[in-house]
């Protein structure tokens, strides 16, 4: 006996047209269900529920969903749904290459039916492939959600973004700039008038995933004593890359600069190509330890540190291994903890430490340039090549190579970076062969490197390093440095010779909230010379409810060349706290030093006005500073001014973004790297949740400049200040770019008026509650709500539309409206009226 479920469980889906439905495997197991009517107010007797039979059912049809796979997203896809004889409800089905995409196991999916090797484009159900494995579709939230065990699931890493999700992006070219005008004036002298222009520019183009950016500045100088001007033109570089995600690189052809992971960075103009660590999910990034356990039942994996749970996940009886632990800083030792099933408890520790060389197990890096040197200060610029590659060799130990060679110069570099019980140690060294002016000089460099996170007391070692080469070390581009100063017969003695130089980072908790001591140092001395410098900086920070304080020292000490020494010590106390004023917020700021003392306020109005005054004063005179910047749909523009006795200041600037795509010209308010444009046609003023003061202009676009690349950005609409005449189809869209793509995201739209219509049968009967409202082409329009209430959205004051309730003739009728007159009257977009359904 079939049993009886109440309407009123649906009324809310109808409202919010929430539909959803199941594989077609899990539908034949579902008891077929009548829906009593007598729940509902109205004309029971005309509503055909015969549908909601099984589940709740989706239109044939193709839609464009988000698809979700065990909660997280794979990308947008258009999917099919198509009723078939032996079933009651529109379904979908899944082809091997679609299934593959998704992360599923091929020896599962070969598996799964003898028709697969003969047909790889057979398309089946998903229950089919894979055994337990279903899927749900929501209309109402776009989604397409698929459930699939998780034996049948490749054991990708945490974050993992499938690289076929990567979006290359548009063909496209933009402008990024940022220019300045000051004008400076100088009570004391006539001549210390100027007025000076500054731009820095960033031009590019996308084509066909090829990347092409050229950096250059302008500035412009006036000095009205002299009446002398200059216009200056700096091209700082040019070059084309694109990225290959199979070997996880980058290749670059043109102007660039090399990282500085083993060698000292040199600006070249070449070719490289050098692995890039962002295509890796983040929690492969950076050094994290390996674990390795042994599991007695179906167990519960709990990773933390410093007593914070970081990592928890279930494993199978037997050996596991955990190898996507997220980087935790550079030390700090990993508890971990297996929950049995009978509730025994296993706990174990690894030690952890590290330093910036460190990769995980069989992690690596490598780099591979051939070029010239490009440094604006060497005549001399050889053609070199340089190597390197870096390898996690085990849990504990990475080992990482290089070699340099240009005809005058060879280098190679041996190291090694460990992670021990007593903190984490890098040791490499550096053997030079420089040819300078003709003369062969060998000379060798040693580099120690260490890190420790010491718990009990909350001490952080962050960085504590020293170097140390002998006389006869030079580098590559000391060697053309010098090089170039021979030829020139220029005095060489200020190139290279450094000895040793040593670097401290050292922060220090204080237990029950009293605060952060932190101390920094850095020594250095030269083999050729009695030069030497030195600088500590010591200080205190802390905070109290919403005030936030600190104080610091800073020694400088000096010995030049001539022997003498120069030192000086400043001492700083600063203060920062709110201040909450209607409708804004605002910041305090105080600074105190022994010559020197200010005061400030800043604050943000809204989301687009940025403020800030101060009074200051320096040896006895003030000064006088209020600055503000306020940024637009298409540009950001800022001022400022300073006042004392001696000087005045004023200054104007302006930054943001122009791009050039098929749509048009777009200009944005924000500098650009990594961009998307956002697509939604008559929706002005839809703010950009992803960038503060960011609205859809009135070409429906907009330009967001900077997302994560390789990575899954989240990208929101707030339909809060658009027309009411303009409905939002969907409010996020999901996009995963990649580094300096050009991507475009599209948000569907419906315009028009909202047009409610009280409206009843002929024979005075009210419309059936949930029956769909069509127009002339057939498209639905809108629903019938409760008390005979049609909702439609249609840009015609004047039409004729269905409303049907079932297939026969006589479960539908036409309702012809008029709303000039309600218009008229009506101060916004929406509309009601009444009519009769004939």
């Amino acid at each position: 006996m079939a049993k009886t479920i109440s309407i009123r469980h649906i009324v809310l889906l109808f409202a919010v047209m929430s539909l959803k439905i199941s594989t077609h495997a899990e539908m034949a197991n579902l008891q077929e269900a009548d829906f009593d009517p007598a729940f509902i107010m109205g004309d029971k007797k005309n509503i055909d529920v015969s549908r909601f039979k099984y589940s709740n059912p989706i239109l044939p049809g193709e839609y464009n969903l988000d698809v979700y796979i065990n909660g997280n997203w794979f990308g947008k896809r258009k999917i099919v749904f198509q009723v078939k004889s032996d079933q009651k409800n529109a379904t979908t089905c899944f082809d091997l290459a679609t299934l593959l995409s998704y992360g599923v196991k091929k020896e599962i999916l070969t598996q799964s039916s003898i028709h697969v090797s003969h047909n790889e484009n057979i398309c089946m159900g998903i229950d089919q492939w894979v055994k337990d494995a279903y899927y749900e579709a929501d209309t109402s939230n776009l989604k397409l959600e698929v459930s699939i065990p998780q034996y049948a699931i490749q054991n990708n890493a945490q974050g993992y973004v499938d690289p076929a999700l990567w979006d290359r992006g548009i063909n496209a070219g933009f402008i990024s700039y940022n220019t300045s005008i000051y004008q400076s004036k100088n009570s004391a002298s006539i001549h210390q008038n100027h007025l000076n222009a500054f731009m820095s520019l960033t031009l590019g183009a996308n084509i066909a995933g090829w990347q092409l950016r050229h950096n250059a500045q302008v500035q412009w100088t006036d000095t009205h004593a002299y009446a002398k001007k200059s216009l200056i033109y700096t091209a700082n570089n040019t070059y084309i890359q694109k990225a290959f995600p199979k070997y996880r690189g980058v290749l670059t052809m043109g102007e660039s600069f090399t990282n500085g992971e083993v060698f000292d960075t040199l600006t070249y103009r070449g070719i490289d190509f050098s692995s890039d660590d962002r295509m890796l999910p983040s929690s492969l990034q950076g050094y994290a330890p390996q674990i390795r356990g042994n599991a007695k039942t179906n167990a519960k994996v709990e990773v933390r540190q410093q007593g914070q749970l970081i990592y928890q996940t279930n494993v199978s009886p037997g050996p596991f291994q955990i190898d996507d632990l997220y980087p935790t800083g550079f030390g700090g030792s990993i508890e971990v903890t297996i929950i049995e099933a009978d509730g025994h408890i296993q706990t174990f520790t690894v030690p952890y430490a590290s330093v910036v060389q460190m990769l995980r197990p069989n992690m690596d890096r490598y780099s591979v340039t051939l070029g010239k040197l490009h440094d604006s200060n060497l005549g001399n610029t050889p053609t070199f090549i340089q190597a390197k590659y870096q390898r996690g060799l085990n849990n504990y130990l990475t080992g990482y190579t290089g070699i340099q060679a240009t005809h005058d110069y060879t280098s190679v570099i041996l190291g090694s970076a460990l992670s021990t019980p007593i903190g984490a140690v890098s040791l490499d060294w550096t053997y030079a062969n420089s040819i300078l002016n003709h003369q062969h000089l060998k000379g060798q460099s040693y580099r120690l490197s260490y890190s420790k996170l010491i718990v009990p007391t909350s001490t952080n070692l962050t960085l504590a390093a020293y170097r140390y080469s002998t006389e006869n070390f030079y580098s590559l581009r000391d060697t053309a440095l010098f090089n170039t100063l021979a030829h020139q017969d220029i005095n060489t003695a200020a190139v290279g010779k450094q000895r040793s130089q040593f670097q401290l980072t050292l922060n220090q908790g204080l237990p029950q909230k009293f605060g952060n001591l932190y101390l920094v140092g850095s020594w250095s001395d030269y083999w050729n010379h009695s030069q030497h410098s030195k600088q500590y900086q010591f200080g205190y920070s802390n905070n109290y409810n919403d005030i936030t304080y600190g104080i610091s020292a800073i020694h400088r000490l000096l010995s030049t060349v001539g022997g003498t020494t120069k030192s000086d010590t400043e001492y700083l106390l600063s203060i920062n706290f709110p201040l909450s004023m209607k409708k804004m917020g605002s910041n305090i700021n105080m600074n105190a030093s022994k010559d020197s003392q200010s005061f400030g306020i800043s604050g943000v109005v809204n989301d687009r006005l940025n403020y800030g005054a101060s009074v200051s004063q320096q040896n006895q005179m003030k000064a006088y500073n209020i600055n503000g910047s306020y940024k637009t749909d298409v540009t950001t523009l800022a001022t400022s001014y300073s006042y004392s006795a001696n000087y005045q200041q004023s200054m104007l600037s302006a930054r943001g973004n122009v791009v050039l795509h098929q749509g048009g010209l777009q200009l944005g308010p924000e500098q650009g790297q990594t961009m998307t444009i956002v697509y939604a046609p008559n929706a002005v003023g839809a703010k950009v949740n992803n960038l503060s003061g960011l609205r859809i202009n009135k070409a429906g676009y907009a330009v967001l400049p900077y997302l994560t690349p390789y990575r899954i950005n989240d990208v929101t609409l707030d339909p809060q200040e658009m027309s009411d005449s303009v409905e939002l189809q969907e409010t996020t869209q999901r996009i995963a770019p990649y580094a300096g793509a050009i991507t475009q995201v599209s948000f569907s739209t419906k315009t028009g008026y909202a047009i409610y219509i009280h409206a009843k049968r002929a024979d005075q009967n009210t419309l059936p509650f949930a029956a769909e409202v069509l127009n002339q082409h057939g498209d639905v329009i809108g629903l019938v709500g409760q008390g005979s209430l049609a909702y439609i959205r249609s840009h015609l004051l004047k039409d004729q539309v269905t409303v049907k309730w079932g297939d026969d003739i006589s479960q539908q009728c036409q309702i012809k409206y008029d709303i000039h007159q309600e218009k008229t009257l009506s101060q916004t977009s929406m509309v009601m009226t009444e009519a009769v359904c004939q």
